[in-house]
């Protein structure tokens, strides 16, 4: 497997139920192992936000999100342990009515429960590094989409919107430099 040299860009997913609580699974196999998490992973070239976190959300739990529902709220720049930096890009989606939930990679993930805003937040969880500065980004036991604090930002606009410059940027300047940067990294 190529060395992994630059920054990743991943999509966490907020999969709100019908009673506005979010699906997080504990983490295990890979970097965060033991950790909470959203569902969601590495945006694949030439995918859409939208479709990275549609993807994601069926691959590892079985589940459709509702058509029109997915919505940026955040961005965070997360460098972790082993030299990893990744921007996390977090989508909004409501789960689509008699969408069943099943754990489709329990070699990456132990289960998937369902969590309000404010137990995440209260919680003693581990929690991986991408959760940890959503649920910091606010000192509100409601969660900020359901304060309208932050605007959607469609995918379309993803390589003008000004969040992700930098971290786009440092992914051109290795490209062109000569190194790879589109696979996982070698964990030791």
């Amino acid at each position: 497997m190529a060395k992994f040299f630059g920054v990743g860009i991943g999509v966490g997913v907020i999969c709100l139920d019908d009673e506005g609580r979010i699906l997080v699974g504990k983490r295990k196999g890979s970097h965060g192992a033991g950790k909470f998490a959203l569902p969601g992973g590495h945006l694949e070239l030439n995918e859409t936000w939208e479709d990275c976190a549609r993807r994601e959300v069926f691959e590892e739990a079985n589940l459709q999100l509702e058509p029109q529902s997915l919505k940026h709220v955040f961005t965070s720049n997360d460098r972790m342990e082993n030299d990893k930096h990744y921007v996390t890009l977090f989508l909004l989606g409501r789960i689509l009515p008699g969408s069943k939930l099943l754990n489709l990679e329990p070699e990456k993930c132990e289960g998937w429960e369902f969590l309000s805003w404010k137990q995440l937040r209260d919680s003693d969880y581990p929690m991986f590094m991408p959760l940890r500065h959503l649920l910091d980004s606010t000192d509100s036991d409601r969660a900020p989409w359901e304060r309208g604090l932050y605007e959607s930002i469609p995918g379309s606009l993803k390589f003008g919107a000004t969040t992700l410059f930098g971290a786009l940027f440092a992914l051109v300047v290795v490209k062109l430099k000569g190194t790879h940067f589109g696979s996982q990294p070698d964990v030791k």
